[in-house]
């Protein structure tokens, strides 16, 4: 085995999380980034002497960094702190209307039967399992999947099975997913968010979108000190295990030679 380092362009998420495997592995690790400090799109902006997160705001899936470091033997708490939250999200019009939604599902049934009325109730609990259906379909086959790609998503469920991944809503787009379950253009527009997430529009992106209401129901995390501290928990993981990075470094081209 050549001593020379594996090289990551990158010291985000992505380029952090390969380094930790990598070294985990027992493979020389060098991260090369274009910036001062780890974090990539996770950053913060300065507003007077306080410090805002500028890229991701929410962290969910937490099971995702937890399986990371248990593959590093170490654990995540020993890097992070951070804790449940109850209130997921506070939503407002321009008519002072409000609606919160919880990480308690029968609470957030609750606010929207007091919001729009037991009608839109018992949609929200329908949308839910859907939901919840196509988060189900895709975690394994897809989402934790090993280089997931639709023809390896088909041969996963199964070829044979066309109901389980009709169920998935590839081809209905979110909007009219969402109005299928809502009549209320409010609960429409709170739920359309989700395609936001990925930079997508939910008059464009497809319904399969809609399994992130799932994601955010099993558990959205407060992190303390802000979601730049979850860049620098796996920089710090990064560097217990040997893996050099390189900041103030801005690579312009990657050159191939050899068989």
């Amino acid at each position: 085995m050549t001593n020379e380092p594996v090289i990551i362009v990158g010291a985000g998420v992505g380029g952090l999380s390969t380094a930790i495997h990598l070294a985990a592995a027992g493979l020389p690790v060098r991260i090369y980034e274009k910036s001062p400090v780890p974090g990539g799109k996770i950053h913060e902006v300065a507003a007077g002497d306080t410090a805002v997160d500028a890229g991701p705001t929410v962290f969910t899936m937490r099971w995702v960094f937890e399986e990371l470091f248990a593959a590093a033997d170490r654990s995540l708490e020993d890097y992070l702190t951070t804790r449940p939250a109850g209130l997921l999200a506070r939503h407002a019009w321009l008519d002072d209307a409000t609606l919160d939604l919880f990480a308690d599902r029968q609470a957030s049934v609750e606010a929207i039967g007091d919001f729009a009325g037991p009608r839109e109730a018992a949609a929200f609990i329908a949308f839910s399992e859907d939901a919840a259906r196509i988060y189900g379909t895709l975690k394994d086959t897809f989402i934790a999947a090993s280089r997931p790609s639709v023809f390896e998503l088909t041969r996963r469920i199964g070829f044979s099975n066309v109901n389980r991944l009709r169920g998935i809503k590839p081809f209905s787009k979110m909007w009219d997913a969402l109005a299928g379950h809502f009549e209320d253009p409010r609960l429409c527009q709170l739920f359309g968010r989700y395609a936001t997430y990925c930079g997508s529009s939910p008059y464009q992106a497809p319904a399969t979108l809609m399994l992130v209401a799932h994601v955010e129901g099993e558990g959205v995390w407060l992190v303390d000190g802000g979601m730049i501290s979850i860049a620098d928990a796996l920089a710090s993981c990064a560097r217990d295990l040997g893996v050099e990075t390189v900041f103030d470094e801005d690579i312009r081209e990657i050159t191939c030679s050899g068989g």
